[in-house]
């Protein structure tokens, strides 16, 4: 009577190879973004501990799957290497999920300021993060992005043109907000988002 199950055939791989080899892809690849995460993550010091994690993780479904692959019969270490693996993956992808919604969250503003009048019309627009005095012509306009919630722009004609119509635009996101229009030579539009 032969056991066939105590018989070893020199060279073949134990059962469960696939489970290691997956491991190892998942940690290799859990490893490398958790490593590229810690870069972001360390502005905020309390959350780095979350891709360090991620990657001690990887790390041992790494080392736990090489280990299984050397060694005949270790099936349980194999799965022990996937689970581990696929525990960094997961923490992995939340913590990108999480950076790009704080990204998106910081809420930049697309503005464009627009204003018509005479010739050499004076310009001063301003924001939360800067202003500016300009010369424009009959036709003018300013792009920018901003962090704040508001900007400011006010449109005058020259001393000879005092009488002349001046108009000025806000458009907030691609939203026209304000369009205001003045016969007096001067005219301001305000807008506040907050």
């Amino acid at each position: 009577m032969s056991n066939e199950s105590a018989t070893r055939i020199p060279g073949a791989r134990p059962r469960g190879g696939g489970r290691t080899i997956a491991a190892l892809v998942v940690g290799i690849a859990a490893a490398i973004v958790a490593g590229l995460l810690i870069v972001p993550y360390l502005a905020r010091p309390g959350l780095v501990a979350l891709p360090v994690l991620a990657l001690a993780l990887a790390v041992v479904g790494v080392v736990l799957a090489v280990r299984a692959r050397r060694q005949t019969g270790l099936r349980t270490r194999g799965r022990t290497a996937l689970v581990s693996s696929l525990v960094a993956l997961v923490v992995d992808v939340v913590l990108i999920v999480v950076f790009v919604g704080t990204i998106a969250g910081l809420g930049l503003a697309s503005v464009e300021l627009r204003a018509t009048g005479p010739d050499d019309n004076t310009v001063t627009f301003s924001s939360a993060t800067e202003q500016r005095t300009l010369q424009w012509g009959p036709e003018g306009r300013a792009q920018f992005n901003t962090s704040g919630t508001w900007t400011e722009i006010t449109v005058t004609a020259p001393a000879d043109s005092a009488d002349q119509n001046v108009s000025c635009e806000i458009v907030w996101n691609g939203e026209v907000v304000v369009d205001e229009s003045s016969g007096s030579g001067t005219v301001t539009c305000r807008y506040d988002a907050g």
